[in-house]
């Protein structure tokens, strides 16, 4: 008997789909593109946060010397620093040595570096932080200055405007991410309700035959929620499906930037957010279809 009811409840509502294919289409594919901007945007924002966490993961102190160093009295400084709690691991760079990784970063243009002089260049360490320091900005700070006042050095570099310029680049991808999701529910919900009220409309006849038979309202009703709830599911898999693609695409385009940018591939949406993804959009359809057969209780 049950069997019987679940049966006929889901050949009512394929029916549904079945008598207005454009309509629902259009449905389909509109919550679809809603979707697929919301689920992108998230995408984005998840791989901002993690280059902002490889980058602070592996973040480093730039000292400049000045020009009259000898080499000798850079390894001492480089042996002492190395020694400063929060160092990781300090690398010498004379002026030569910047001068080539300069040439080989030019690639075809780097013979143009190859011709000035080493003076251009001033040597530096290269200072390495362990993971606690390299995310404490105060500790940064602090070792920044004091290195700054070393007679022998020129300048010192922190890098903490780029990070600060990153990390409000996340928090802006984070709220549009969170200000679109906001939209998509919105649209998916008025989408389904304007879709599911021209079915109860078109199936007006059928609904009064079915309670003339006794047909209970939740038996009634189950049917419109039942493709409210298969339009957000169906939208969303698309709209998953598609990122999916565009992701590699992505990934092919910039694969060769990428791993100058400390990742290897990009980050993709974890089957738990997935999932998710897909139980909101079918909620959104329930409640799009709950608001057009409201009105059938009260008809």
């Amino acid at each position: 008997m049950l069997w019987t009811k679940i049966n006929h409840i889901t050949r009512r509502a394929g029916r549904g789909f079945l008598r207005r294919p454009a309509l629902y289409l259009v449905s389909v594919f509109t919550l679809a593109a809603a979707f697929l901007s919301f689920a992108a945007t998230v995408t984005a924002a998840a791989n901002l946060d993690h280059l902002l966490s490889r980058w602070l993961g592996s973040a480093e102190i730039t000292v400049y010397l000045s020009n009259d160093v000898i080499q000798e009295r850079m390894g001492l400084l480089a042996s002492a620093v190395s020694d400063i709690s929060g160092v990781a691991a300090v690398k010498t760079r004379t002026g030569r040595e910047a001068r080539e990784d300069l040439a080989l970063g030019l690639g075809d243009q780097g013979d143009m570096a190859r011709t000035l002089p080493e003076t251009a260049f001033p040597a530096s360490l290269d200072i390495s932080l362990t993971q606690a320091a390299a995310r404490d900005q105060k500790l940064r700070n602090e070792l920044a200055q004091r290195l700054r006042r070393l007679d022998m050095v020129s300048s010192v570099e922190t890098y903490d405007d780029w990070f600060e310029r990153l990390s409000a680049l996340t928090l802006v991808s984070r709220m549009a991410a969170w200000g679109l999701g906001l939209v998509a529910l919105a649209v998916a919900i008025l989408v389904v309700a304007a879709v599911i009220r021209t079915g109860v409309a078109s199936r007006a006849k059928e609904i009064e035959v079915l309670r003339l038979v006794g047909a209970t309202e939740r038996y009634v009703r189950l049917p419109f929620l039942l493709e409210g709830i298969l339009q957000g599911l169906i939208a969303m898999s698309l709209a998953l499906l598609s990122l999916r693609g565009l992701t590699s695409y992505v990934e092919g385009v910039t694969g060769q930037v990428l791993p100058l940018l400390g990742s290897g591939a990009l980050v993709r949406l974890p089957a738990i957010a997935c999932l998710v993804l897909l139980l909101g959009s079918c909620f959104a359809g329930f409640i799009g279809a709950l608001v057009s057969v409201g009105a059938l209780r009260r008809a």
